[in-house]
């Protein structure tokens, strides 16, 4: 048995400069279509993937995510959770599906297919030689991404990737994740609050010396630190207000 696929996924790093050279059409088509094999709930398939190459969307989208790697990249994505489809086929079919596809089943539904898509196309990539690197930052201005993108109803942005050859002075590394214990219960959920807590406390440590070790001293947060830090500034209370708006979480 290899371990070709273990071997890849564990070198996963954020990539976040890359060589000015665009993705040819062949391969965005390939990472699409790699995306589409993944599972999708019950065959229905909501999601769309929008590929960006347009300098003007690019800036566009940077004012909203605040990142430069989202203009400097070989291709940008955004991947949109898509009900629209279904929608057309239901003025069709006149079965009056409204509220379910605002509903919160199908929210759920239409993420999971966008993140197992998006995983399938990230992993693709860095098979290819790429790197890449997520955008959850094009949540800050949702109603903004619809307008610059024309999305229509029972359609919501969830993300971006930006996808490219990293740069020659790109030396990222994977980061150290929680250790397998930790995010792993067999038969049940452990709810032992002494051992999550010391299973953290010696995260937090090793997460402090990989910061350390990677700056020369100049950072040295612990994960817990990052975390509550992340959590308490970046609310996005608007939320819920845009997903009403694009018809989802009526009931």
């Amino acid at each position: 048995m290899s371990d070709y696929v273990y071997n890849l996924l564990n070198k996963h790093h954020s990539v976040r400069r890359f060589k000015d050279q665009p993705l040819p059409d062949e391969d965005v088509k390939k990472l699409v279509e790699a995306g589409q094999a993944a599972s999708t709930s019950s065959y229905l398939q909501t999601y769309s993937v929008i590929g960006i190459d347009d300098i003007e969307v690019k800036d566009s989208l940077k004012e909203v995510s605040g990142q430069p790697y989202v203009v400097k990249n070989g291709y940008l994505f955004v991947f949109v959770i898509d009900f629209y489809r279904h929608s057309l086929m239901d003025k069709e079919k006149r079965e009056e599906l409204q509220e379910s596809f605002g509903s919160t089943e199908n929210l759920l539904v239409g993420s999971i297919d966008v993140a197992l898509v998006a995983q399938n196309m990230a992993a693709t990539a860095e098979d290819m030689g790429y790197g890449i690197v997520y955008l959850g930052s094009l949540r800050n201005d949702v109603a903004r991404v619809k307008e610059i993108l024309d999305l229509p109803d029972y359609t919501f942005p969830l993300f971006g990737m930006a996808v490219g050859r990293p740069a020659d002075d790109e030396q990222g590394t994977a980061k150290p994740r929680l250790p397998f214990e930790a995010v792993f219960h067999k038969n049940k959920y452990i709810h032992d609050a002494d051992q999550h807590q010391a299973l953290i406390r010696d995260y937090d440590q090793v997460v402090s010396s990989y910061y350390d070790q990677r700056t020369n001293g100049e950072r040295t947060e612990t994960w817990s630190n990052q975390v509550i830090n992340f959590m308490s500034t970046k609310q996005r209370l608007d939320m819920l207000d845009e997903l009403n708006k694009s018809g989802f979480i009526h009931k």
